[in-house]
């Protein structure tokens, strides 16, 4: 057990210490153990020790074989009442942790630390660092430098790229209309690849104060390595997109149920709106090798996550970095395929034009349906990778992140599920219901705005893994 302890995660944590935690010591204590359940990495003021005359120090040495379990190294020896250890290390992938623990010697005191400065006037020892009590040096928080900076950085970024690689995916696959409004999309995409730059950029920062490296220094490290991917893959993202039109060839089709088994989904609109677009120009997107630096761009944003978080840290890396990008390109694609149909859905009817609200779900719904399916068995691998034992689930702070964020995607779902079996056929009966329309619009905009929560979710899931 430990006391004021922060753990940032569900797999790398505190273990065990010697003396333990609450024990009753009847010798002096030269050597305190201080154990974790994966090698972490310290800094020099990685542990301190609050004595029975209430002077905080550093020990004389610390010591470790395999960067999970430390012997601290205190002269003279720690005895004369209570003490107390306070820890702070980092995990694999950089994550912080801290806490602390208390013992009590009854053991007389020795002689004052060697290893403190000692005032010349009075013959004492100076602190380390001052404080008033044994509950004050417990509860002291210890706030780790630029842990707050990256946390938002990567919630920005995390935004940036699961909307951008998605809504890119939706314009490609399902986007037919006016020229003007697939421009605007892809404008919107390339804004977006700036999102994931800024992102990265903050969080980048924020790593190396937590490594506490110089912004050149951090780029040895893997999760300033990963950053560094995710902001060159975000301004490639920004600047390499071309924006290619073309005229899209129809083929009427007698309802909307029947352009489900047309061979060629992509390409096709219901009969009762190809006229409206046919006067106003429909035009799609042709991905072309022009657009090489944002696929690039794009490509990097995925392998950068082969460098930090749970890949460097849990199972078989190989295998734990390709579910790793199954899982995030098939969750972008329906997150941020969700979130762009809705924005052009709320843009057409804002405009007092036909939505198309049934059409873009039509069209959409295989690839969301494919996304959805290959989103919940990387899921599963991942959790199964990741987790040392079922108890995880509920007691542990990643644990309930993850149920938090399944049950965020199982409502998304069931909202999908209700548009594509119950409102998609009801319009395919009665097309100009506006009750019905209405109820599309709010659906779509609900699971969207559901699958951006499992977004931010997702950040602070990443922000409690190592």
């Amino acid at each position: 057990m430990q006391l004021g302890a922060s753990v940032a995660s569900a797999h790398t944590e505190f273990e065990s210490s010697e003396p333990a935690n609450g024990s009753t010591i009847d010798v002096p204590v030269e050597v305190v153990t201080v154990s974790f359940t994966n090698p972490t990495e310290v800094a020099e003021d990685a542990f301190v020790a609050f004595d029975s005359s209430g002077v905080v120090r550093e020990p004389d040495s610390v010591e470790t074989v395999d960067d999970k379990v430390f012997q601290l190294r205190f002269d003279p020896p720690l005895a004369g009442g209570r003490a107390a250890i306070r820890w702070k290390v980092r995990s694999a992938d950089s994550h912080s942790l801290d806490g602390s623990f208390t013992f009590t010697v009854t053991a007389p005191a020795v002689a004052a630390p060697t290893n403190s400065a000692v005032d010349a006037s009075t013959n004492t020892p100076t602190p380390v660092a001052a404080t008033t009590s044994l509950d004050e040096f417990l509860e002291t928080a210890t706030p780790t430098p630029g842990q707050s900076l990256a946390r938002a950085g990567r919630t920005i970024e995390f935004l940036g790229v699961t909307i951008s690689i998605g809504a890119l995916a939706f314009v490609a696959a399902t986007l037919r209309g006016r020229r003007s409004e697939v421009t605007w999309s892809l404008t919107a995409v390339r804004a977006l690849g700036g999102v994931v730059a800024v992102g990265a950029a903050i969080e980048y920062f924020g790593v190396s104060r937590l490594l506490d490296e110089s912004m050149f220094g951090a780029t040895t490290s893997s999760s300033g390595i990963a950053t560094l991917m995710r902001l060159l893959g975000g301004l490639a993202l920004a600047f390499g997109l071309v924006v290619t039109l073309v005229p899209v060839r129809r083929r009427p089709v007698r309802s909307l149920s029947a352009a489900v088994i047309e061979p060629d989904f992509a390409e096709l609109v219901g009969q009762r709106t190809a006229a409206a677009d046919e006067t106003a120009g429909s035009v799609r997107w042709k991905p072309d090798q022009q657009s090489w630096p944002a696929f690039t761009g794009i490509a990097l944003i995925v392998m950068s996550f082969w460098f930090d978080g749970h890949t460097v840290s849990k199972g078989f890396r190989p295998l734990h970095a390709v579910v790793n990008s199954v899982h995030l390109l098939a969750g972008s694609i329906w997150l941020g395929g969700v979130v762009m149909m809705a924005l052009v859905v709320w843009r057409r009817s804002r405009a007092g034009r036909p939505t198309g609200a049934a059409e873009l779900a039509l069209r959409f719904s295989p690839l969301a349906t494919v996304s959805l399916v290959a989103v919940a068995a990387a899921g599963l691998v991942m959790t199964v990778m990741v987790m040392d034992s079922f108890g995880e689930l509920t007691g542990t702070e990643w644990g309930q992140i993850l149920l938090l964020k399944v049950a965020a995607v199982g409502l998304a779902g069931v909202g999908g599920a209700y548009n594509h079996f119950r409102l998609i056929p009801a319009l395919d009966a009665d097309p100009d219901d506006p009750a019905l329309l209405d109820r599309v619009r709010s659906t779509i905009t609900a699971e969207a705005t559901l699958l951006v929560f499992v977004v931010i979710v997702t950040a602070a899931l990443v922000a409690a893994a190592s």
